[in-house]
């Protein structure tokens, strides 16, 4: 119930956000066209109606598209996810359980990590696969490397030349941080 809700939401905020962009489409054309009489630009723009509305459906669609896009998915319902580099991704689901899965990984709950470019480290939670405290995710060859003691993950850091004390955040700080602002005003 909960996605559907969701994605209705995501229709309506789509349809807005197309008109609104079909709206500045049709004022951009009719400004070239009043600078270029007789141009394409000026007897497009006096369609106006049919300007706004094709526009509005291909923007729509396209952002439609977009919404499931790997950079444009952020989760339906009570699920939420992070797009990271290399075409990975941190999900969550509930608002409780923020976990990694991926092609030969079996999924890693986490705790608390800091993202880089390349890699997504901190502390596990409770894990089903995993016993270890700490863990490393190499985003470029999409490996978990996982640790049961301090010493070993400090090493494994200091060897990728990452941040030995880092300020560790929680799932909903990089959600926040990644999908408010202009993406959440712009994109669906």
């Amino acid at each position: 119930m909960e996605v559907l809700l969701h994605f209705v939401f995501e229709l309506l905020k789509i349809s807005i956000l197309g008109s609104i962009y079909a709206f500045l489409t049709l004022e951009t054309f009719k400004i070239i066209g009043h600078y270029n009489p007789d141009s394409w630009f000026d007897r497009v723009s006096k369609k106006k109606m049919q300007l706004w509305f094709i526009s509005g459906l291909i923007i729509s669609i396209t952002l439609f598209i977009f919404m499931f896009t790997h950079y444009g998915d952020h989760g339906l319902g009570d699920s939420a996810r992070i797009p990271l580099r290399h075409q990975r991704e941190i999900q969550e689901t509930n608002g409780t359980q923020a976990y990694i899965q991926g092609t030969g990984i079996s999924a890693l709950v986490l705790n608390k990590f800091i993202i880089t470019n390349d890699f997504v480290y901190g502390l596990t939670d409770a894990n089903e696969n995993y016993d270890e405290k700490y863990f490393v995710y190499d985003l470029a060859d999409n490996s978990v490397h996982t640790f049961e003691q301090e010493n070993g993950y400090l090493n494994f850091l200091t060897a990728k030349n990452l941040d030995t004390r880092p300020d560790y955040k929680d799932f909903s700080y990089y959600y926040k941080q990644h999908w408010s602002g202009w993406r959440y005003w712009t994109l669906p």
